[in-house]
Formats: structure tokens, C-alpha cells, sequence
């Protein structure tokens, strides 16, 4: 846990800094970097046995590759175009959007007035937080929406390939990293050239502080993935869940003290109130899930 907040948190920061700081504009060529670097850890590890590598179908690792290279390349144009915070909204709506997208598209039945509730209680302090966002801008407001509507339909996926191909989360990374890390290396100094109309490998004055930042940013990636991936096996859903929003107020934080220095209080406000559904939700899907598991049981849910 202490490993995947240190991670989850700091390379948002970095990353921001990176964009800020050091004037590196290239987000997708560095979300390549990452998913090689992260290639070359995953199969150094299954070279020492650590982990064991289980062949996908390529039709499926492809597909998923090039729509998790051109989410990933979303996320990072969002974060390099937005504020910390609005960008930490934008995640945030992965979890009642995903809601919407498992209904319409997957017949899925809705949750339950309760749970409802607890996702318009997030959906309001959204709203009072990016409402009020100083750094808000059409184009960053852009990237933010395809980012959050991508990351719903990557994490669907995920879950669902995962299933139908019998692989657990270490086994799919490992199928999907390195193709997608050859793909972002194509893609991206394409869009990063369309986009800022530069090239991170031609027109960026490298120092020795840059280069340090973005392999720092590389090795947060490599422990993003594995601590989340451990985690998700060992811990319940409640705790992760927690945890991930601790992460979340963490970076806002940092963000407020970085990088949005006038925060107004309605966009504060805007932030608790959107961590307050989130720990709501969390806790009402548990409390949920282990009813429905003591009822197949026969025995008592908890709390009757």
C-alpha cells in the first residue's frame, strides 16, 4: 500500500512537473517510454521466474494494445493540458460513467438507489470542483472528456479479456506492454508533433535534471502497475478502493500547494465533497457484494 501511494502519487507530480518545469510538451512520446520501460521490468522478471508468461490471442493483445496506447496518450494530454485537479476530476468520473456505459452498451442492471445516491453526491463535488478550476480550457476540457470515456471502456475490457483468455493482470501486462510500447514509439512523436508542432527526440534542449525526472517517471510507472496489480489480488475491494481516493486527495493536495496556488474554497469544497461519494460508493458495493455472497452462502449478511 505505502509503495503504491508513494508511486500513484508522485508520478502525476512529477509528470506535472515535467510539463511545467522542464517544459517537456511531449506527453505521449513519454507514455511510450513508460510502457518500454515497464516491457523490459516485466520480462526481466519473468526471465528470473518471478512472474509466468501466458500467451494471448494476437488479434486480442493487438486490439487492446492500440486502444490502451491511444487511452494512455489521452491521459497524458489531458494532465499536460489541464490543471492537477481537473485532471484528478476527470478520473473520478471513470466510476459513474462506467455505470452508464455497462447499461447501454452491456444490459447491465443499474445500482441501487443508495449507491445512485452516493454517485451524485461525487457527481456534485465534481461539479463545484472543475467548475471553479482556474486552469480550465476548451481543449484541455476535451482531452479530459475522450481520457474519461477511454479509461471506462479500457477498464471494461480489461476485466472481460482477463476472463475470456484465463490470464490474471500480470500475464495481460505482459502480453499488451510491449506491443503498446511499439506502438506509442510510432504514435508518439506523431501526435506530440501535431499537437505542441515539436519533437521530444529533435527540438527539446535536454539537461541533466529533465533526464533525471523522466527516469524517474519510467520507474513510478513500473510500480504504479505492479503494486496496483499485487494489490488488487490481496486486499478487498473497500480497501483498494480507499486507498485509491487517499491517493487521489494526496495529488490533489500537491497539486493546490505546486501547482494551483489560488484554489478557492467552492473548488475545495467541490473536492471533498467528490472524495466523500467515492468513499460512500466504495463502501456501499462492498457492504453489497458480501451480502450477495452470504446469501448464496445461507448465511446472515452482515450488519442483520
Amino acid at each position: 500500500m505505502s509503495a503504491s501511494i508513494f508511486a500513484a502519487v508522485f508520478i502525476v507530480l512529477l509528470n506535472k512537473a515535467l510539463f511545467t518545469t522542464y517544459g517537456f510538451t511531449f506527453p505521449v512520446t513519454l507514455t511510450g517510454w513508460h510502457m518500454v520501460f515497464t516491457s523490459a521490468t516485466l520480462w526481466t522478471a519473468c526471465k528470473l521466474k518471478v512472474i509466468e508468461y501466458k500467451k494471448m490471442p494476437l488479434r486480442a493483445n493487438f486490439y487492446f494494445s492500440l486502444l490502451d496506447s491511444v487511452t494512455m496518450g489521452f491521459q497524458n494530454l489531458s494532465l499536460g493540458n489541464n490543471s492537477v485537479s481537473f485532471y484528478q476530476m476527470c478520473k473520478l468520473l471513470v466510476a459513474p460513467c462506467t455505470v452508464v456505459i455497462q447499461r447501454v452498451f452491456f444490459g447491465e442492471k443499474l445500482p441501487s438507489p443508495s449507491v445512485m445516491l452516493s454517485l451524485l453526491v461525487l457527481l456534485t463535488g465534481i461539479g463545484f470542483a472543475t467548475v471553479t478550476d482556474v486552469q480550465l480550457n476548451p481543449l484541455g476540457t476535451f482531452f479530459g472528456v475522450m481520457s474519461t470515456g477511454m479509461v471506462c471502456v479500457v477498464s471494461i475490457l480489461t476485466n472481460t479479456m482477463q476472463k475470456a483468455h484465463d490470464v490474471n493482470s500480470f500475464q495481460m501486462l505482459l502480453n499488451v506492454a510491449p506491443m503498446e510500447g511499439l506502438m506509442l514509439l510510432v504514435i508518439g512523436p506523431i501526435w506530440d508533433q501535431w499537437v505542441v508542432g515539436k519533437s521530444a527526440y529533435v527540438d527539446y534542449a535536454w539537461t541533466p535534471e529533465a533526464m533525471k525526472a523522466v527516469l524517474g517517471t519510467c520507474a513510478l510507472a513500473v510500480l504504479v502497475n505492479g503494486a496496483t496489480f499485487f494489490l488488487i489480488g490481496k486486499t478487498s475491494p473497500v480497501s483498494y478502493q480507499v486507498m485509491g481516493h487517499l491517493k487521489t486527495v494526496l495529488v490533489l493536495g500537491g497539486g493546490y500547494m505546486f501547482f494551483d496556488s489560488d484554489a478557492s474554497a467552492a473548488s475545495l469544497f467541490g473536492v471533498g465533497l467528490a472524495f466523500t461519494g467515492c468513499l460512500l460508493y466504495a463502501y456501499l458495493k462492498d457492504r453489497e457484494m458480501k451480502r450477495s455472497l452470504a446469501a448464496q452462502g445461507g448465511a446472515p449478511a452482515p450488519g442483520k
